[in-house]
């Protein structure tokens, strides 16, 4: 096991973004419980900084969890801040990030993964 110097953010749908993917038409999961992402983010020194640093990052967590349902952005909700990010995913915010696997990171921008 090794420790990364990185505090871990999942977020797991609510409702409220559930019945917005339904409302796009697409094919739904059996379940949700494997639903929305984890992001990394830096070490920081306080709560306050880490939900500052949260706030800052909202409008690309959700345009990155938008973007898996649907790439028409026409079809994202307009408002795209941390009140939206609060209202649609339950946040879990772990301080310490440790790694179980067994093969090297991959560390590459996402549009060249695609």
């Amino acid at each position: 096991m090794k420790f990364i110097n990185r505090c871990v953010i999942t977020l797991k749908p609510k409702p409220e973004f559930i019945e917005w993917v339904k409302s796009l038409g697409v094919e739904l999961p059996e379940t949700w419980d494997f639903e929305g992402g984890a992001y990394l983010f830096d070490e920081h020194e306080s709560e306050e900084s880490l939900v500052e640093g949260l706030s800052e990052e909202a409008r690309a967590i959700l345009e990155n969890e938008f973007s898996v349902w649907t790439e028409d952005e026409d079809r994202w909700p307009e408002t795209r801040d941390f009140a939206i990010l609060k209202q649609l995913f339950t946040l879990h915010i772990a301080v310490a990030g440790f790694d179980l696997g067994k093969e090297a990171l991959l560390r590459a921008d996402v549009a060249d993964l695609l």
